[in-house]
């Protein structure tokens, strides 16, 4: 993109964010808008605000803040709501271990993260994606970072195939804060649960065909496999997180 233009697109189609809680129902994917805009070092790309102070042909070094995910799945998505922004240490045993609700329990926050991000072009068709953040609204009170493998793959002057592979690291504030149970919850002594620090492993896939000027066809898939630290908690039932997109997409 040219520097200082901005960029608006709308992706129309079929989609979902599956919801690995109790209770908690898959988010749909039908309406998803996209704005970008890349200025000299200020850029916002979607959900992400950041400000690049080094900047190089291989190197880019910036200070990123966006919402965390994790409050979206213990939100209520409705039909009318179109738009969208992981054994354990426990000392339950097997009898023991009911499962809650995420509508049984106090309510979590949204949280803004803040922090750093390092992009590397290793080449002109992959780059490695670095991310070490802290909730700068004092939520969660924790960290997370990301690393991240990218490569794409051009099939043609029309279509191309992007591959990503990485893991998610979650302080043991942020997973316990989201997925522990204590007092707060009103869930009884015997379902409480302390969530410690965990990794969550993800792969993804993307094709895209270039229809015309404007318009593009995409089918994108990602699963994400959560760490034991949150799939323990008696709140969650899956031990993973998938997402699944095919629609076109339309650039103003």
């Amino acid at each position: 993109m040219p520097v200082g233009d901005w960029q608006f697109s709308l992706a129309l189609g079929i989609g979902e964010l599956s919801n690995p809680l109790q209770g908690g129902d898959d988010i749909p994917l039908l309406i998803l808008p996209y704005i970008n805009y890349y200025g000299e070092q200020f850029f916002i790309e979607n959900n992400v605000i950041g400000y690049s102070f080094y900047q190089s042909d291989q190197l880019v070094l910036s200070a990123i803040g966006q919402l965390n995910r994790e409050k979206a799945f213990f939100t209520d998505w409705q039909p009318s709501h179109l738009f969208v922004p992981n054994f354990s240490d426990s000392m339950l045993t097997e009898s023991d271990h009911k499962t809650i609700s995420k509508d049984d329990v106090s309510k979590r926050k949204w949280a803004v993260d803040g922090g750093i991000q390092l992009n590397w072009f290793i080449n002109q068709s992959t780059e490695l994606k670095v991310q070490l953040l802290h909730d700068i609204n004092q939520v969660y009170q924790g960290l997370n970072s990301q690393l991240a493998l990218y490569h794409r793959i051009n099939i043609s002057d029309n279509a191309q195939l992007n591959l990503g592979i990485g893991a998610n690291w979650h302080s043991a504030k942020l997973n316990d804060y989201y997925y522990g149970l204590d007092e707060k919850d009103q869930v009884g002594l015997s379902n409480y649960y302390q969530a410690e620090g965990g990794i969550n492993p993800f792969v993804s896939l993307g094709f895209y065909y270039q229809l015309t000027s404007k318009w593009q066809a995409q089918i994108r898939f990602k699963q994400q496999r959560l760490s034991r630290k949150i799939t323990d908690s008696p709140l969650v039932k899956d031990q993973q997180v998938t997402s699944a997109f095919i629609g076109v997409v339309y650039a103003f």
